[in-house]
């Protein structure tokens, strides 16, 4: 008996678990976190273009004040002229320079009326 030995002294065994679980949980928590951002981040609203803005301006058009129908018609029609209308968009602004620029104008025509609603209708 005298090989036996007697029990031998205790020894730290080093353990990372513990270590690896709380890296894994972070690591975890984040990826989560940056999948929430990215999927709720605010999408960037769309500014409306110049012929989008003109377009509601002429459909807003009051068909009670002639001096209203020229001067938007006159600021917002050029937006949407192209080879197929100029001709009948250019005689058209030529019959609203008489409800300009004057004080005192009277109440449009009803053909002229029509006419340009015709055309206003006829934009997408």
């Amino acid at each position: 008996m005298e090989k036996l030995r007697d029990i031998k002294g205790i020894v730290e065994v080093v353990d990372y678990s513990m270590y690896y679980l709380v890296a894994l949980i972070l690591l975890l928590f984040a990826a989560i976190i940056t999948i929430v951002w990215f999927l709720r981040k605010p999408k960037k609203r769309k500014k409306p273009t110049n012929a989008e803005i003109a377009l509601q301006n002429l459909k807003n058009i009051d068909y009670k004040d002639s001096k209203d129908i020229a001067y938007s018609f006159s600021l917002n029609i050029p937006f949407f002229t192209n080879e197929e209308n100029s001709k009948e968009i250019k005689e058209l602004l030529e019959k609203l320079e008489n409800y300009k620029y004057k004080k005192e104008i009277p109440d449009m025509d009803k053909e002229l009326k029509k006419s340009v609603k015709k055309i206003i209708e006829r934009l997408k």
